[in-house]
């Protein structure tokens, strides 16, 4: 079962609301691809099928983006009521608890490592805002 990109990011967001510590629209964007691969690496089942694309400050979600960039860099303290499936929750706020204490500048940085998928497609800015794709992101982050 996918889910969308969007229903993700409510999840993710309502899961750190609900822990008090919200997150920013840029921390946002990078546990959502963290989370992609993630749940991918441990399930082998893609999570969403929404476009990724390579932002100049790493993976992005165009969509996702677009709906929470009034936030600027502000935290986002919103609760959401998600379809999740239940057995996904629990895989998915252990995921969630991993990234929460990294900071969104540290998150960059890891997309941003040499030879990863957002490196590969965004190529110093030739490759700006061109869509990652998943085959790409599974042979170099989820393999």
């Amino acid at each position: 079962m996918w889910y969308s990109a969007l229903e993700v990011a409510r999840y993710i967001i309502s899961r750190c609301a609900s822990l008090n510590r919200p997150i920013s629209n840029l921390k946002l964007q990078k546990v959502l691809y963290f989370v992609w691969v993630d749940f991918y690496r441990k399930t082998g089942r893609m999570l969403f099928d929404d476009n990724i694309c390579a932002w100049q400050l790493g993976p992005v979600v165009p969509e996702v983006y677009y709906e929470y960039c009034s936030y600027a860099g502000t935290p986002i303290f919103l609760l959401y009521t998600t379809t999740i499936a239940p057995r996904d929750r629990e895989m998915l706020d252990d995921i969630i608890s991993d990234y929460l204490p990294i900071s969104a500048n540290e998150l960059v940085n890891r997309t941003h490592a040499t030879g990863s998928a957002w490196d590969v497609i965004y190529k110093n800015g030739e490759g700006n805002r061109k869509v990652i794709p998943f085959d790409l992101i599974i042979e170099k982050e989820a393999s």
